[in-house]
This record gives structure tokens, C-alpha cells and sequence, in this order.
């Protein structure tokens, strides 16, 4: 790599949740007065976050350390007088103690830091050589370095000064790529000739079935299933990966769990029990799966938009239901074709999903399209109402993909499937790195050899539900929605309010339900029924189970501190259990179609999931 243009070095002070970074860069060719900034946002986390805000103790020197002055312009710019010094050096330092995977954390085990909130770089030099160089905190000898920048691989020690040496080819590569220095748990694996590394901070729980060993045999199996079906798997297209060496950092920590992509890397969070259970176990590898396919998925298939971007500013694309749906499926499908969970777990998981779908009014009003192009003010804004106006494009995307997919297989018999569609966006656009179109129909259309213009119109540019029923049907299973048989114990009739609760607080109303058409809101307290107290979320759902239809009852809230009496009328719940049921008589053609897709037979007459709704509303 030729000479870095900017050079950064970076120190933490653990005890501080501080990191220390020293910037250097010459000012020829720069333009005068030069322009520091920081990213607003980071790409696959669509909400502006101001990562500025971070930045403290900001000061620039020039040659022989003569100070220059760093006017701030914008909540994220710095302005700068080179007053004809060769070199500018920038010390700043940066808070550190939010854990999730797109802000920075230190303390005493570990430092993680990301990169679009840890670096502030001239836009001129956005396209040139980036050097960093990482030095463990004293006292702390046994820390390692877990990264996606070339000089980051395990078993790289740091310099004779305490300091690992890294580079990146330019800056979208450096924010691309986060750190992780710290007290972890090292693995590695090898995938069509590609080195794997897992990282893991934190102390797991012990006890439970499920070993570290397992997961790096399964993450093998998973990784080279993703690869199969992007690059073709075949001896005209052998499996390709799209990374020289891929690291997934995982930080164990009570109740967390989320996932950041990255190009040759994914942060994860996950809680220490992770390997306890075959829920939390499943959970696990579903979301490594996410990420890992984002690298194929998000950040190589892509529209125009995020591919080049302002970190400033917001950039808009109706296309996140393609990048995050077809990921939710993907993510979850490889599970089960690579053999990591049953046919049984994938029909839980596909079941959970569309009970939660059916359960949210802002399906009706909100189209997968204008869901990934509202991302920024919507899904990472949620309030109150969006339960109401709007729907995820990871929970309907994902379904539609599935309902696709299996459109596909059946229109074609098989000859071809949703796995057709991700080889043409990935040799067509991704591995040759040109963006996708906005309107992605023509090309699921060609890829497939059919006629998707139905589909498209109805649940991806319109807003009704996925044909996932139908679908399932034709393939042998049939989708069925009924009550929870124990609200209709000793007589007893399924009915509701309708609202969404946190204990006895109200955090949201459904459009149209018995509470709505009270007056009830979110933020009221729930406190009595009838005037007898409820104390809990619990003794709330009993004195409502015992009602019937229609029954017109009295709800006492707080409301602003004030208590408040609401007339409210019972309704009929809506269907609270779903379940999953291979058909007892199955025709030849939906036999064939379930072996050809699950690769077993059909398990005629048999349950394969059920789910029950009754604790999600009041």
C-alpha cells in the first residue's frame, strides 16, 4: 500500500472509558481552511446519531507543535488554519461506555470501538491510504485484537511498542471496520480455503447441551452454505467468498442482543446464556447467519445509494426489504439447508414471525417500500404510534421472501427458487460492484423466468400480507390460526382490550380495538377493573379472560398522575394460536414439493409448530 494519508493512533484509558486519538496528515494539496468531520450515521444503522457528540478535548498543532486554531462550523466539522505548517496533528479524545455494536464502549476487560464513532478524517483524503496503529493499555498484557484491517488477524502480536500496526485501503474501509481489543475467547475456522476468526468477550453461563465447538462447526457449515448459493457451488462456479478473512466478534452481555454487518466483519451481541438452551442456542446462529450474509447482501448487492454516500446526511432507498428481508430469510433458510437446526425450529421460527406480522395494525397502511424508505424517522424512531403506521421490512421482508421463494418453486416445479434471484444480484451487481436498480421487479422477474408483477404490486408496492398460506399449502403444510385453548377453558370466551402493556403501563393501542374505541392511551396505568385493583400485569389479563363479548366494564388508569375513569366494551380477541400441520393426505405434488424443498418427506398428519399469543396484548 502506498503511504497513508491520514495516520491515526489510538489509546485507551479504560478506568476513564476514554479513547485517546492522535491524528496526523500533511496539508499539501489540501484546501485552505481545512475540513475535519465526523460521521452522522453508519451504514446498516439507518438513524442520524452524531457521533460528534462523543468528541472532547479537541486540539491541532501544526509544525514544531505551534497550536492552530479548530473552529467548529457544524455539529460534526471542525474548521482549520494550516497558517502554512506541512503537517497537522489532531489530539482528541472520546466517552466510551454505551454498549451496543454501533457506539463505543471501554472499561476494565475490554475496548470496543466503531468506526464511523471513533474517527474524524478530511473528506479530500476520504479515497486515500489510512495507517492505525492500537496500543493495549498498561497492566493489561493479555488483551487481544480482533478486527477486520489488514495487521489484525489472530496471532499478530503488537510492535516492540506495545502497538498493533493496521492499515485500510481508504476511509470507507477504516469505518467499515471496527476494533476489538480485549480480554476474548479465540476460534478459528477455515471455509473454502478462507480464514474464519470468532472472538468472543464475556463470561458465557454455563451448563446446557450446546459447546463453543459446536457453533464453529455449524458457523463453517453456514458460511460455506451462503457462499454456495451466491457464487453457484458448481465446477463451471466453484464457491467463491467475497473476503480474504472474515471475523465475527461476539460480547456476551445480560439481555443484549443485536447485529452490525460489515465487509469482512460482523459485531454481535448476544446474552451470556447463549449456549445454554436450543432457543437461545438457535438465536445465536440465526443472527451470526444475518451478518455473515450482509457481506454478500447489504454490502456488496446494493443499490446506488449505499454504496456511496454522505456520512452526513441521511441516504434513501426504497430498497432495505430486499437487503434485510431477503438477509431474515436467507439468514434463517441456511440454517436449515446447511442441517444447523430441524425443519421443526424452522417452522417455529417462520410461525413466531407471522403471528407477530398479523398483530400490527401498520401492516394495512404501510408498504415494505415506504417502510425501508421511512427507516430513518420510523423503524430506528420507534414510538407509540408505529404499531399503528407502519411495519418492519425485516419481519415482512423476510416473509415475503419465504412466500416468494416458494411462488417460485412452485410455478416452476421446482427448476428454480429465490436462490436464483441472489445469484443474479450477486454476479450481476455485487461481485462486480455496480449497484442494483431501485426497481428491483424486472430482475427478480428475468432471474426467476416468471411474471412477478402480482406479487410486487400487492406486497411489496402495496400493503397486503404475503400469500404465505397459500404457499405453504401448496407445498403440504397447512397454516392455521384458531384461540389459545386455555382462554376457552370451563366456558370461557377469547376476548381482549387491545392494548400493548409493561407491567400495568400502557405502551400502545391497536387501530380498531376495544381500547381505542374507549379512549384508552398509551402512557395510562392500568389500576382497576370494575373498581376492584389490579397490582399486576397478570391479575389485568385475569379480571379481562372473565369477561365476555361485549360486556361493557369500567377501566381505572392514571393518567398524568391523575386517576381516570374509562367506559371501555369488551371485544373477541383475534386468533391468539397459530400452528403449522403437514397435510394427513397429501397430494403427490405437494409430497414432492416439500421433499424438493426441505430435502425429507413430508411428515403427513404431523404438528410441526405452534405458537401462542395470548401474553403479547392485554
Amino acid at each position: 500500500m502506498t503511504e497513508a494519508a491520514l495516520r491515526y493512533a489510538i489509546e485507551l484509558s479504560p478506568d476513564e472509558h476514554l479513547a485517546h486519538v492522535t491524528l496526523r496528515f500533511a496539508t499539501a494539496g489540501l484546501p485552505t481552511p481545512v475540513r475535519l468531520t465526523m460521521p452522522a450515521w453508519c451504514p446498516g444503522s439507518y438513524l442520524i446519531r452524531d457521533y460528534a457528540r462523543f468528541v472532547r478535548d479537541l486540539r491541532v498543532t501544526g509544525d514544531a507543535d505551534a497550536p492552530i486554531v479548530a473552529r467548529k462550523v457544524d455539529k460534526s466539522t471542525w474548521q482549520l488554519d494550516p497558517a502554512g505548517a506541512r503537517e497537522l496533528t489532531v489530539r482528541y479524545s472520546l466517552y466510551a461506555h454505551e454498549l451496543t455494536v454501533r457506539t463505543n464502549h471501554i472499561d476494565a476487560t475490554h475496548a470496543f470501538l466503531h468506526g464511523p464513532a471513533t474517527y474524524l478524517y478530511v473528506d479530500e483524503l476520504r479515497r486515500r491510504p489510512v495507517a492505525v496503529s492500537v496500543r493495549s493499555p498498561e497492566g493489561r498484557g493479555g488483551w487481544r485484537l480482533a478486527t477486520g484491517l489488514d495487521g489484525g488477524a489472530f496471532g499478530t502480536p503488537p510492535g516492540s511498542d506495545g502497538a498493533w500496526q493496521l492499515t485500510a485501503p481508504d476511509v470507507d474501509a477504516l469505518l467499515d471496520s471496527p476494533l476489538h481489543v480485549g480480554e476474548v475467547e479465540e476460534h478459528t475456522f477455515e471455509v473454502a480455503g478462507v480464514p474464519f476468526e470468532l472472538a468472543i468477550w464475556g463470561e458465557r453461563v454455563r451448563g446446557g447441551v450446546f459447546t463453543v465447538e459446536q457453533l464453529v462447526a455449524d458457523l463453517g457449515k453456514i458460511a460455506l452454505d451462503h457462499a454456495t448459493r451466491a457464487s453457484g457451488g458448481t465446477p463451471d462456479q466453484p464457491v467463491e467468498l467475497p473476503f480474504r478473512r472474515y471475523t465475527f466478534v461476539l460480547m456476551l452481555s445480560h439481555e443484549a442482543y443485536g447485529g452490525l454487518e460489515h465487509r469482512a466483519s460482523s459485531i454481535n451481541l448476544h446474552q451470556p446464556q447463549c449456549l445454554t438452551t436450543r432457543k437461545t442456542y438457535e438465536g445465536l446462529v440465526e443472527l451470526l447467519s444475518h451478518e455473515l450474509f450482509h457481506a454478500w447482501n447489504g454490502k456488496r448487492i446494493a443499490p446506488a445509494a449505499l454504496l456511496d454516500f454522505d456520512y452526513s446526511r441521511e441516504a434513501y432507498t426504497r430498497c432495505l426489504w430486499v437487503m434485510e428481508g431477503l438477509t431474515s430469510h436467507f439468514d434463517r433458510w441456511a440454517l436449515r439447508s446447511a442441517g444447523v437446526i430441524t425443519a421443526k425450529s424452522f417452522a417455529e421460527k417462520v410461525l413466531d414471525d407471522w403471528s407477530r406480522l398479523l398483530a400490527i395494525p401498520g401492516r394495512t397502511r404501510h408498504s415494505l417500500e415506504d417502510s425501508s424508505f421511512d427507516a430513518w424517522i420510523k423503524l430506528y424512531k420507534p414510538d407509540e404510534s408505529n404499531l399503528n403506521t407502519s411495519v418492519s421490512y425485516y419481519l415482512k421482508g423476510g416473509l415475503c421472501a419465504l412466500a416468494l421463494d416458494l411462488e417460485i418453486r412452485r410455478r416452476t416445479e421446482g427448476a428454480r427458487s429465490l436462490d436464483d434471484v441472489l445469484r443474479a444480484l450477486w454476479l450481476r451487481h455485487g461481485k462486480v460492484g455496480t449497484p442494483y436498480p431501485e426497481d428491483v421487479e424486472a430482475l427478480f422477474a428475468e432471474a426467476s423466468g416468471l411474471d412477478l408483477g402480482d406479487f410486487f404490486t400487492r406486497c411489496v408496492r402495496g400493503t397486503e400480507d404475503p400469500p404465505l398460506a397459500a404457499e405453504l399449502l401448496a407445498h403440504g403444510l397447512e397454516l392455521r390460526a384458531a384461540h389459545d385453548p386455555t382462554q376457552l377453558a370451563d366456558g370461557a370466551a377469547a376476548v381482549w382490550l387491545g392494548l400493548t402493556t409493561s407491567g400495568l403501563r400502557v405502551t400502545g393501542v391497536l387501530d380498531g380495538s376495544p381500547a381505542a374505541l374507549a379512549g384508552l392511551s398509551p402512557g395510562d396505568e392500568l389500576c382497576a377493573i370494575d373498581r376492584a385493583r389490579v397490582a399486576s400485569e397478570g391479575e389485568a389479563r385475569a379480571a379481562i379472560a372473565a369477561r365476555r363479548p361485549e360486556e361493557a366494564i369500567e377501566v381505572a388508569v392514571f393518567r398524568r398522575h391523575r386517576l381516570t375513569f374509562v367506559p371501555a366494551t369488551v371485544g373477541t380477541a383475534p386468533p391468539t394460536r397459530y400452528e403449522v400441520v403437514a397435510v394427513a393426505e397429501p397430494s403427490p405434488a405437494q409430497s414432492a414439493r416439500y421433499q424438493a424443498w426441505m430435502g425429507e418427506a413430508l411428515p403427513a398428519g404431523q404438528s410441526l409448530a405452534t405458537v401462542t399469543t395470548t401474553s403479547r396484548w392485554l
